[in-house]
């Protein structure tokens, strides 16, 4: 499994020594126990975002996939809420070692690696992540820190991003479909629906007051004062809206909660594997949608990518005209669980406020476009729904 950039969904703290300066990493081999590998560490990629882990740290969780003493780690370019590095065995296999950031919730990541063994048991049209069992036989390790680890394979690929929009929302609605068939019931989903969205980071805790307190009484915010406050006039109107959808019963079911075109991979234009699992929640069914569409409305003809996008997921994906009105509100809700989200982690001291003044001037740029083509966008969704609909008939 390749890792990019990610999701802003998580309940997460640093792991190990997350708090220091990001460095270079150096060219160094460390002498372990008998117990833990060492490491060889590849000098020209900087580690990955603020998400740096102690050397001895990430030796032990590899200790409990390999023997191996030579192996070499390379961090990767990307990524928000993870340590997440390349493994190469000396034979040359590479993999992908995780350790979770996730404020240590074990329950995530067993709900995460449950619905992963799920899904790899029915016949999809490309890959999700698969685990390498550690030595002991499991698809996860606790580390002594608290945090989860496990090794991935790796799919291959490139990411797709507005390459293939068709055939992305073919595979979305191929998962989206599988998901529905997914059952977890004596699992609790750790990851909040979207539709509580005062619940995304702990430091918000579900107090809409939290937010909008920070949001007004921070300084930092005035790096992007006008976009902020746009945004903030749009969470309040959203707030009004959710009750209304609450009401209408929207269907629920499992959903990735995160398939976006950063989180999937493709080879030739080909769907090869979705990644990045972490986020599944019990939720809106059309969120799986609104998510996926939330970043083409970022680009400089969202329209067009849009129809491809949904000409695609209408071949696997359903949807009530219920859930195709609601669309619009629902990309502006995926965005709007980013900026609490980065406002949660700012107030726990997880991360710079920067991580969201740096993005609050686009996530304004697509909410507006959202807001100014809602009845197109609508239409458009209609049409390639209802079009495969009488295909089918």
């Amino acid at each position: 499994m390749a890792l990019l950039a990610r999701s802003v969904r998580s309940h997460a703290r640093p792991v190990g020594a997350v708090s220091r300066p990001v460095i270079a990493a150096r060219k160094c081999v460390i002498a372990l126990s008998s117990t833990a590998p060492a490491i060889a560490a590849n000098p020209s990629v900087p580690k990955t975002g603020q998400h740096t882990v102690e050397d001895a740290l990430r030796d032990e969780a590899l200790s409990y996939f390999f023997d191996s003493s030579d192996l070499k780690t390379t961090p990767t370019t990307g990524g928000v809420n993870n340590v997440v590095q390349y493994v190469e065995t000396s034979s040359g296999e590479r993999y992908i070692l995780r350790i979770y950031n996730n404020g240590n919730k074990s329950e995530k990541v067993r709900f995460e690696h449950e619905i992963l063994g799920q899904l790899a048991q029915q016949q999809l049209s490309f890959q999700v992540p698969r685990a390498l069992s550690s030595k002991a036989g499991r698809p996860h390790e606790l580390l002594s820190n608290g945090a989860e680890a496990c090794i991935f394979h790796i799919i291959p690929g490139t990411l797709a991003k507005t390459t293939s929009p068709e055939e992305v929302g073919r595979a979305t609605g191929e998962l989206c479909s599988a998901m529905g068939k997914v059952r977890v019931d004596n699992m609790k989903a750790p990851i909040p629906p979207y539709f509580e969205l005062f619940k995304v980071h702990h430091a918000i805790g579900g107090d809409a007051d939290v937010f909008y307190r920070e949001v007004a009484n921070n300084p930092d915010f005035n790096a992007c004062r006008e976009a902020i406050d746009f945004l903030v006039s749009e969470i309040r109107k959203i707030e009004e809206k959710l009750a209304l959808y609450l009401r209408q019963d929207l269907p629920m079911q499992l959903i990735h909660g995160d398939l976006h075109y950063d989180n999937v991979m493709v080879v030739e234009d080909t769907v090869s594997g979705l990644l990045d699992f972490e986020f599944c929640a019990y939720d809106w069914r059309a969120m799986e949608l609104a998510v996926a569409l939330s970043k083409y409305v970022g680009e400089d003809d969202p329209l067009p990518l849009c129809e491809r996008f949904v000409s695609g997921f209408a071949q696997h994906g359903q949807l009530t005209d219920a859930e195709i009105a609601a669309i619009p509100d629902l990309i502006n809700l995926r965005i709007f669980s980013n900026a609490v989200y980065f406002t949660g982690r700012a107030i726990a001291g997880e991360d710079s406020l920067e991580s969201l003044t740096s993005r609050a001037g686009s996530y304004a740029k697509r909410v507006r476009w959202v807001n100014a083509n809602r009845e197109a966008l609508v239409a458009v969704i209609r049409e390639k729904m209802e079009a495969l609909v009488a295909a089918r008939a």
